[in-house]
């Protein structure tokens, strides 16, 4: 388990949306965005969900939290956070660093020479 910081609130999450969240807001953020998502949370040791704005302007702070009991399946919940857009590795994540699958040939005969007979 994990706990998240956020607005000087402690919130207790399982590691996979934990991790899932971190990597999630730091793509949002690196596109200069911010978004709203969901997280479940674990209060008095009762499963809830908690909304967060992720992205610019917005710190999360996640490190480990001791728990003893049985963790809960979250996992539903973090394949929701990796399946968003923005997500690294996600079909439609925003990706910079690919290169283009298409070719362009242009000839730029701007004096026209191949087009005088000889």
């Amino acid at each position: 388990m994990k706990i998240v910081s956020y607005a000087g609130q402690q919130l207790v999450t399982t590691d996979d949306v934990a991790d899932s969240l971190v990597t999630l807001a730091a793509a949002v953020a690196k596109e200069g965005e911010a978004d709203a998502v969901e997280i479940p949370i674990l209060v008095d040791g009762r499963e809830d969900c908690a909304d967060l704005v992720i992205g610019v302007g917005n710190d999360l702070l996640v490190g480990p939290h001791e728990f003893d009991d049985d963790e809960p399946d979250f996992s539903e919940h973090a394949a929701r956070l990796q399946a968003h857009r923005l997500y690294p590795d996600s079909p439609d994540a925003v990706d910079d660093d690919s290169e283009s699958d298409w070719h362009l040939d242009v000839d730029l005969d701007i004096d026209r020479s191949s087009s005088i007979p000889h």
